[in-house]
Parts: structure tokens; sequence; C-alpha cells
């Protein structure tokens, strides 16, 4: 956050510089600062590329809570730039804040085919799995993940509840505290 702070007081016209701070400020669930952000991004849209202006359109509709348009710009992100592993993930989720858990799920399959050892998106389909009901699935992805995180013990121990598996449930979650401080979060917010 402090390097792209400071690259946007080197270049205020950084347009990218304001939408990674809209993106670290809304992971961190800073949501004024992410829409303050974004909205400032959107005024540097010129000497852009076109992929960068809808990456910018998306992230701003993300965090001003526009999930059409947020679809709809990432969905032309994809369209013109179908490798764009960021903005299938980011359709995806715009996709699960209106409920359409069908295009969420075919998102986030393509994304982890593309990059089936990024954790963060083998988590994102679990947890999406589970909103959709299918547990199996989801508990496959979530054992998929090398070194799980709070996130992905919370996924496993939601489709294990899913499926009926209260014990195997309670033993993921004891597991969380073994991971350090977020765990002992988690495991108390759940």
């Amino acid at each position: 956050r402090r390097q792209y702070a400071r690259a946007i007081q080197v270049d205020p016209k950084f347009g990218i510089g304001y939408q990674a701070l809209a993106a670290v400020s809304l992971n961190l669930g800073a949501v004024k600062d992410a829409e303050r952000y974004a909205q400032e991004a959107l005024s540097h849209l010129d000497g852009m590329t076109q992929r960068e202006v809808y990456s910018i359109r998306g992230l701003y509709y993300l965090t001003t809570g526009d999930y059409p348009q947020c679809v709809k710009e990432y969905g032309d992100l994809i369209a013109a730039y179908p490798a764009d592993v960021a903005g299938h993930n980011n359709l995806a989720l715009c996709s699960t804040y209106l409920r359409d858990l069908p295009k969420a799920l075919g998102e986030m399959r393509r994304v982890v085919t593309m990059l089936p050892k990024r954790d963060l998106y083998r988590v994102n389909l679990a947890l999406y799995s589970n909103y959709a009901g299918e547990f199996q699935d989801a508990e496959r992805e979530a054992r998929a993940i090398q070194a799980p995180d709070v996130k992905a013990l919370t996924a496993l121990a939601f489709a294990q509840l899913g499926q009926e598996q209260p014990a195997q449930a309670l033993a993921t979650y004891q597991r969380m505290p073994a991971i350090g401080p977020l765990g002992e979060i988690g495991r108390a917010h759940v």
C-alpha cells in the first residue's frame, strides 16, 4: 500500500496506482477508501489501454456495489482479453453478489484451469461451490490446496457440514488455531 501511495505522489495522474490502492483498500475492508481511490482512478483514464479501462471501471463498480455494471465491465474485459485471470476472478465475484452462481462457478473453474497452483483461486472456487450447494466439489477443491489458510479451512468445514459430517467439520475448525492468530480469529467468527 505504501509503494502505491508513493507512486501516486510521484505521478498524481497514475491511474493504475489509484486502482491498486482501491483494490488493496477493498481487500483490507476499507470500503470508503476503496471507493475514493477507484473514483480517482476513473479520472485518469486518458492514456490507458482499453484493458486497463475495463479493469478500473469493473473495480469501481465492485467497490460501489453496482454489480450488474461490474459484471458487464469484467465480461467485456475477458471477451477482449480471455487470458486475464483477474478479470475472470472478479467477474465471478460480482456474479456471486448477483446470486448467479452458475456463472461464478464457470469463471472460477476457468481460472483454476489457467492457474491450478494458485491457492487463492481454489479457495474462491471452493467457497462458491459451497454457496451453490456443490459440497463434494467444494471439499475436493479445498483439499487440493497445498498450504490451507483460514479461508481454505472454512471452505472445507462448510463443505463437510453441507455433507452432514459435523464431526469432520469440527475437527477442521479445530485445526485453525494451529495456523496462527488469524486461525483463532477465523474460528471465532464461523
